[in-house]
């Protein structure tokens, strides 16, 4: 069975008219990056993508390059290290963070993988915990262009104070060569989420839970969630909350990054009409497309799998009180106007390093600030490469254990 493409992105690519054409491509399953070239000129890496989505589970650990036919045969593969393109990102340092007062580090040597959620995203659990039951989602990064995202993800989840519908941050992973910062771990809530598991009766409490926790968020913390939406709601099967996760897209209200587009109030009235008529249509436009006029003016049909334990008036008009309060009440326009706005350090930027560049008057040498330096470089430097690589999943019997840093602990 393939592994959905999502699992894969080309990360860049050398292109000849005519061809041959080479996409780097990464495999988040194996976490590796595998250079495809084919003989033909590829302006897009879907071609590449696929090829290598048929191949790469077969393929020994040290191949670095594969060469396919146009019929997708695979015609050649090299483990030469010239053709490793894998570059290893800056990683800052644990003192950068700030952290507040009861935030932990965990190593990731210290974290057991269960389980892969998607890329980048897996579910672990700590190997000397006490409770070896409770388990733990691990968000990482591997790539420089997931730093920023990991790093600004992190500093604003460990900083929200502790709510019963916000699922809760955990530990700041840190690697067992240096110990910086590689992501973070929250609690994993076990209910799923409602785009997961839309058999449960929607309750109105849980609709009320949500507004509570919008506005804690607005208006308190001057933060915008700015994706809410049924994949990012969690029921809480111990308790019966519902519970809010992925801050991903959140951002302090009025900074870069913030879109009135995205906000939160018609994030959720667009999340209940959803969840109500199964018709996800209206989402699927751009943020700055959707109109909440389109979904207010009409009627709400109950999809006949939907069960909700009141009428869909009731879903209505709470959400119709909650937005005219919003509109007429306190407006937060600048994350410092909120209460008890929080704040954190922006992404790190990593030392200047020095860098010979060749130019047709000779070699200078310059310093250079570098988010990532290639893998191949530092193994002749001897220096130490942080490894994520691992097994596939496809490929893993029952009773094989992994380390979160992809070294196998036991074999079945």
């Amino acid at each position: 069975m393939l592994k959905p493409k999502e699992w894969f992105s080309a990360l860049s690519g050398s292109i000849y008219p005519g061809g041959p054409s080479t996409w780097h491509v990464m495999d988040c399953d194996q976490r590796r990056l595998v250079s495809v070239t084919m003989d033909e000129e590829l302006e897009s890496a879907e071609p590449a993508i696929e090829q290598l989505q048929k191949h790469v589970d077969n393929l020994p650990p040290d191949v670095f390059e594969i060469r396919v036919s146009p019929g997708g045969d695979l015609v050649s593969t090299s483990n030469d290290r010239e053709d490793d393109n894998t570059f290893c990102p800056f990683y800052p340092s644990l003192d950068l963070a700030q952290r507040p007062d009861g935030i932990e580090a965990i190593s990731r040597s210290d974290l057991e993988e269960l389980d892969r959620l998607g890329p980048l995203v897996d579910l672990v659990r700590c190997l000397n915990s006490l409770e070896p039951s409770n388990r733990l989602v691990f968000k990482y990064y591997f790539v420089r262009q997931r730093l920023s995202y990991v790093w600004h993800e992190m500093n604003l989840w460990m900083r929200l104070p502790k709510h019963p519908h916000i699922v809760p941050f955990d530990r700041i992973v840190v690697d067992e060569i240096q110990g910086r910062c590689v992501g973070f771990t929250t609690k994993h809530i076990s209910g799923g989420t409602l785009e997961e598991n839309r058999t449960r009766v929607f309750k109105l409490k849980w609709l009320h839970q949500l507004i509570s926790v919008i506005d804690e968020l607005n208006l308190n913390l001057g933060i915008a969630h700015q994706d809410v939406a049924p994949r990012n709601l969690l029921i809480d099967d111990s308790t019966d909350p519902i519970m809010i996760f992925d801050f991903n897209f959140s951002v302090r209200i009025g900074e870069v990054g913030y879109d009135g587009g995205r906000n939160d109030i018609k994030g959720l009235i667009f999340t209940m009409y959803e969840i109500i008529t199964r018709d996800a249509t209206l989402r699927e436009v751009e943020h700055q497309e959707q109109n909440l006029s389109d979904i207010q003016d009409r009627e709400w049909v109950l999809h006949p799998d939907v069960q909700l334990n009141h009428p869909v008036s009731d879903f209505r008009e709470t959400l119709a009180q909650w937005s005219d309060r919003r509109r007429q009440g306190r407006q937060v326009s600048c994350y410092k106007d909120a209460l008890n706005f929080i704040d954190w350090p922006n992404t790190p930027e990593p030392p200047p390093s020095e860098v010979t560049i060749n130019y047709s008057t000779g070699p200078v040498t310059q310093l250079k600030v570098l988010w990532s330096v290639e893998r191949r470089r530092m193994l002749e430097q001897g220096k130490e490469v942080l490894n994520w690589q691992r097994p596939p999943q496809a490929k893993l019997k029952p009773g094989d254990r992994l380390l979160a840093t992809g070294e196998l602990i036991s074999e079945a």
